[in-house]
């Protein structure tokens, strides 16, 4: 079945609507179009003409070009049910219904043509049938439609009216068009799956890399916190070492005030001395010259007590 009868098909299924077609026991004939009433064909080696039965054409000319430009049109595909045969002077007669179609959607039973064409007679049975619509090549029709055979495109069934039950098949129909509907809901639904399958894997792999950036983040902190702790250490230590090198600090200041006092108490006794040793030179001198003992002991005991005192400064500046 072509794309565009599937098309159609599904269109006739959406407005609920059955297609004319031809019986299942109708067969397909190459035959053309021999005037406005009948075909020809070669069959078996013999020329076969084919009728259709109850139909007879009475217009002028230009009506008759008119029914054979439509009947070109509409069969490019012929279909006919043998309903008798009799001998020709050429070949064979068959009277028959005959089925046309330009496309293979539809089927235009030839019996049908009276009501698109007025210089066709022949008898064409209605029937009622409500709530029922039909798309024919004659036009479509509602409630009230011709017989002759249909096709449920919902079902793909081909039956009969007026002899099919119309109210079974439109249960039927009704019953489709339900699981049709389902199947939709289904698939919808198969659909959301599909999408909310896709945005959970989607939320998982945010989740994933947003984990893994906490536990960055987290292995940073700590190794911040590592390294604040040893700076606070090695700050605290440095404190302490200050304290130390303060206290230090002050016990030299505190050493070298004393060693600044004991320094200036020997700076006076040695004032003291040398002007002990100036007046006892002086009285020596004197002595001497008077005729007392010689100056030369007291200079050596002067010279030890100098001596004495450099090399005491002398260690302390040492330390």
């Amino acid at each position: 079945m072509s794309r565009l009868l599937m098309l159609t098909l599904a269109v006739a299924v959406a407005f609920g609507q059955y297609v004319s077609w031809h019986p299942p026991h109708a067969v397909l004939t190459p035959a053309y179009l021999y005037n406005a009433t009948h075909f020809a064909a070669y069959i078996d080696g013999k020329v076969v003409y084919i009728v259709q039965v109850g139909l007879s054409f009475h217009g002028s000319e230009a009506e008759r070009q008119a029914a054979v430009q439509y009947l070109y049109a509409q069969c490019k595909y012929v279909a006919v049910d043998v309903l008798n045969v009799t001998a020709a002077e050429e070949g064979e007669l068959w009277l028959a219904d005959i089925y046309c179609s330009s496309d293979g959607r539809s089927w235009l039973w030839l019996r049908w043509l009276p009501p698109r064409f007025a210089a066709y007679s022949g008898y064409v049975e209605f029937v009622n049938a409500v709530n029922v619509t039909v798309t024919t090549p004659v036009g479509d029709f509602k409630d009230y439609v011709p017989a002759g055979w249909y096709l449920d495109p919902a079902t793909k069934t081909v039956f009969k009216m007026p002899d099919t039950n119309i109210t079974f098949l439109e249960e039927i129909r009704r019953l489709n068009a339900a699981v049709q509907l389902l199947k939709t809901q289904l698939q919808k639904g198969e659909t959301n799956l599909t999408q909310a399958s896709a945005l959970i894997a989607q939320l998982k792999a945010q989740v994933e890399s947003l984990e893994a950036q906490r536990r960055a983040l987290e292995e940073a902190a700590r190794q911040k916190e590592s390294v604040i702790t040893a700076l606070n250490t090695n700050l605290q230590a440095t404190r302490a070492e200050n304290e130390a090198l303060k206290k230090q600090l002050e016990e030299l200041r505190r050493e070298n005030n004393v060693l600044k006092s004991r320094l200036a108490e020997l700076n006076k006794t040695y004032v003291a001395e040398v002007a002990w040793l100036e007046a006892e030179l002086h009285s020596r001198l004197q002595a001497e010259e008077g005729g007392g003992f010689g100056l030369m002991p007291v200079l050596i005991a002067a010279l030890v007590v100098v001596a004495a005192f450099i090399a005491y400064r002398k260690k302390k500046a040492e330390e």
